[in-house]
C-alpha cells in the first residue's frame, strides 16, 4: 500500500507541474492578453516596465490619428493594478500617465459613444465582491480622463 501511495503522489505532482506550465503558456496568448505577444507596443511596454506583469491589453486607435495604440492593464504592486496607454506616434512611442485599474475580472471595450472621435474606453472589473466600471477618453496623448463611472473606487 505504501508503494502505491508514493507512486500516486509522484503522478499527482507531475500532473500538477504540467498544469502549472500550461497555465503559464496560456497567460501569454492572444486570448489572455488581448493582443499578439509580439505586438511592438507591448514589447515597448515590457522593455520600459520590466517589473510589471501585463494582465490585459486593448489595441485600438485611441487618439484618432489613424494609428492603433495599446491600452495596458498591468500589476503595479500586491493587490494594486494600473493602466496606461502606449501611443504610436509618427516618430516613436509615448506613454500616457497611469491610473488605477480593477484587480479581477478585467474587461476592456472600445466604443465611439458620442460619434465624434476619439473613441471611448470602457473598463470594468472587480476587487473582492465590489464591481465597477468607467468610461475613459485619452486626452492630449497624456491623460486617461474618467468621463463617467460607477464603483471603480471600490475595485481599484
Amino acid at each position: 500500500m505504501n508503494k502505491k501511495f508514493k507512486t500516486l503522489l509522484i503522478i499527482l505532482v507531475i500532473f500538477s507541474l504540467g498544469l502549472y506550465s500550461f497555465s503559464l503558456k496560456k497567460s501569454n496568448t492572444v486570448e489572455a492578453l488581448g493582443v499578439e505577444p509580439d505586438n511592438e507596443l507591448l514589447i515597448y511596454f515590457r522593455e520600459n516596465f520590466p517589473n510589471n506583469e501585463v494582465l490585459k491589453c486593448g489595441y485600438e486607435d485611441l487618439n484618432d490619428d489613424g494609428r492603433k495604440d495599446l491600452l495596458v492593464i498591468y500589476n503595479e504592486s500586491k493587490r494594486k493594478n494600473a493602466m496606461l496607454v502606449v501611443i504610436d506616434k509618427e516618430d516613436g512611442f509615448q506613454v500616457s500617465d497611469h491610473i488605477p485599474a480593477p484587480i479581477e475580472n478585467l474587461k476592456i471595450e472600445f466604443k465611439d459613444i458620442d460619434k465624434t472621435g476619439p473613441i471611448e474606453i470602457i473598463i470594468s472589473g472587480s476587487k473582492d465582491e465590489n464591481f465597477g466600471y468607467s468610461i475613459f477618453r485619452l486626452i492630449d496623448d497624456t491623460e486617461l480622463k474618467d468621463l463617467f463611472g460607477e464603483g471603480m473606487e471600490d475595485c481599484c
